[in-house]
């Protein structure tokens, strides 16, 4: 009785079987995920402040703070701005501590709709104020 390996009489069989290689590979990979050693649980200490840092108006290196009212209006530091687009950049460009410091903090009182706020943030940054950014209430 003649057993037949996958090709013709007297021919050598050309396929690479790969199942005894994913078998060894599949120990080896076991084999070294046990003996390696875990990973360190190490804990960060921080530290977090106790109380919140709130704003002076009159600290000379606290940010410049940008209302924008309910109303559409705005207010730079005590300045009312202009509702026209352009006369808003140029407030914004004439103001020494704004261009100074090129850091302004927008917040928006009440009811403010949100393409006032858009439209307050972008005149700032178009007048050259790197950093604007968003005042928020604490939580």
């Amino acid at each position: 009785m003649a057993v037949s390996a996958g090709g013709q009489e007297g021919e050598a069989v050309c396929e690479i079987n790969v199942t005894p290689m994913v078998d060894v590979l599949l120990c080896l990979l076991i084999i070294f995920m046990v003996a390696a050693p875990t990973p360190p649980n190490e804990q960060i200490q921080i530290t977090v402040p106790k109380e919140s840092v709130t704003a002076v108006p009159s600290d000379p290196n606290s940010p410049l703070l940008v209302e924008v009212l309910p109303d559409g209006s705005a207010k730079l530091g005590q300045q009312v701005l202009s509702n026209d687009y352009e006369a808003m950049v140029k407030s914004f460009t004439e103001n020494e501590k704004a261009q100074t410091d090129s850091k302004v903090v927008v917040t928006a009182k009440g009811e403010a709709r949100y393409g006032d706020v858009i439209r307050v943030m972008t005149a700032a940054h178009e007048s050259g104020i790197s950093d604007v950014g968003i005042a928020s209430d604490r939580l």
